[in-house]
Order: structure tokens, then C-alpha cells, then sequence
């Protein structure tokens, strides 16, 4: 469950989450090195490392990114269509 009255909005999984995907899909590839995952966090959305941690945590639950040698990519499995 995830919680959405009282909590801010900025700081929840979903939110931080879509900043994620984003930019991982306007990367080269398709990936990123975790450690400029975390910086990006920090700068563009003034968040914790433990935000961006327990976001990461749980797109990796939900198999929408894959984690290997130090890098984050989209799950190919689990991106939406574009052709709606």
C-alpha cells in the first residue's frame, strides 16, 4: 500500500519512481550508473539518498528496472507501449 494523505508528494515512491524511468529512457541505452541515478535525485529533486534507495528498491519489486554491475536499466519486459 502505498500512502498518499498526509505524505508529500515529492517524496513518494511513485513520484520519484516516474522521475527514475524518465530518465532512464532519455539515456543512452537505456541505463545508468546508480551513483548518477543518486546525484540526479539530490540536485533535481532535493530528495535523500534513502528516497531514492527505498524508489529503487521497489521498481526493482515490481520488475520495472534491472540492477547489474553498478547500473540501472529498464526492464524490456515491463515498458509500456508507446503506440497507444
Amino acid at each position: 500500500m502505498i500512502l498518499t494523505k498526509g505524505a508529500n508528494p515529492e517524496i513518494n515512491v511513485v513520484y520519484i519512481g516516474a522521475f527514475v524511468i524518465n530518465r532512464l529512457q532519455e539515456s543512452k541505452g537505456r541505463k545508468m550508473k546508480i551513483t548518477i541515478l543518486m546525484k540526479l535525485g539530490e540536485s533535481e529533486l532535493s530528495i535523500s539518498i534513502d528516497h531514492m534507495i527505498l524508489t529503487l528498491d521497489w521498481l526493482y519489486t515490481i520488475s520495472a528496472i534491472k540492477y547489474n554491475n553498478n547500473e540501472v536499466s529498464i526492464n524490456e519486459t515491463a515498458q509500456i507501449n508507446d503506440k497507444g
